[in-house]
């Protein structure tokens, strides 16, 4: 194995170590080259390293995405696919018990966000606030960022804060069919939480690569990830590292939705 491809995640990749490994092993063997997968602990610390070069692939979120391509350096590669879908939706949640009703009765409430490159955990449940006419700057009593997912999840199951921003998935298209799969399933309080606000669908996370990937080995590289769902190992390993069934070819367009939100929210 003579090649070695650096690829980067943001703060979701932090938390799956032995998913990490086991997909730097079987990428491996179907590139005959060494992989490293690293982490980054924010998305901004992720768009830096990308933009700069430091790394040949990152995975990474929608707005993280929508900032790198602005570059001539980034190259896109592919986005994910789950539950047969290649995108997702923004939610703000709070318990189970809480006394919310829906958006509108969140006066005053402490709300928890991801990180400001978050589609699902800022960029868009504060855009469907604005569409509702409400400023999620004087809504809330207090507004932290706490950089992933699980943190949000923790942070409101746990009395600490009152609302939280993270991702859902439906059963369907329709906005109103069972949820599937939501952020704050990670700290495993599927019941212990309901959705008071859903966002339009936001395009799924995609796979970059950069200039520093030779072309030949970003060709090799791409292939491989398109058809790693095909075996049982390739599936495994997108499924505990990028909870993705597969990934598929994207086109930049397809994300003008996040560069409106970002727009929108700025």
């Amino acid at each position: 194995m003579s090649s070695t491809i650096r690829l980067l995640t943001g703060p979701v990749g932090a938390t799956r170590a032995s998913a990490r490994a086991a997909f730097a092993r079987v990428l491996a063997d179907r590139l005959e080259a060494l992989v490293e997968v690293r982490t980054t602990p924010t998305y901004g610390d992720l768009l830096e390293l990308v933009l700069d070069g430091e790394t040949d692939i990152a995975w990474v979120p929608p707005a993280v995405l929508v900032r790198a391509m602005d570059e001539p350096t980034t190259h896109l590669v592919a986005s994910g696919v789950r539950h047969q879908r290649a995108h997702f939706r923004g939610a703000l949640f709070c318990r189970a018990d809480a006394p919310y009703q829906n958006a509108t009765d969140l006066s005053g409430a402490r709300v928890a966000w991801v990180d400001r490159n978050s589609c699902a955990g800022f960029l868009f449940p504060r855009l469907s606030l604005a569409q509702l006419e409400l400023d999620a700057d004087t809504l809330f009593a207090e507004q932290r960022f706490l950089a992933d997912h699980v943190a949000v999840g923790r942070a409101v199951e746990g009395g600490e804060l009152d609302v939280g921003a993270t991702f859902v998935q439906h059963e369907s298209d329709a906005v109103d069919s069972p949820i599937v799969n939501a952020g704050w399933e990670l700290t495993g309080a599927r019941e212990r939480m309901r959705p008071l606000l859903v966002s339009e669908p936001i395009p799924s996370d995609a796979i970059v690569a950069t200039d520093a990937c030779a072309s030949e080995l970003r060709s090799r590289f791409a292939v491989a990830l398109l058809h790693l769902h095909e075996s049982k190992d390739g599936a495994a390993v997108l499924r505990e590292l990028f909870a993705v069934e597969r990934f598929e070819p994207t086109t930049l367009d397809r994300y003008e939705a996040v560069r409106e939100a970002m727009r929108v929210t700025a």
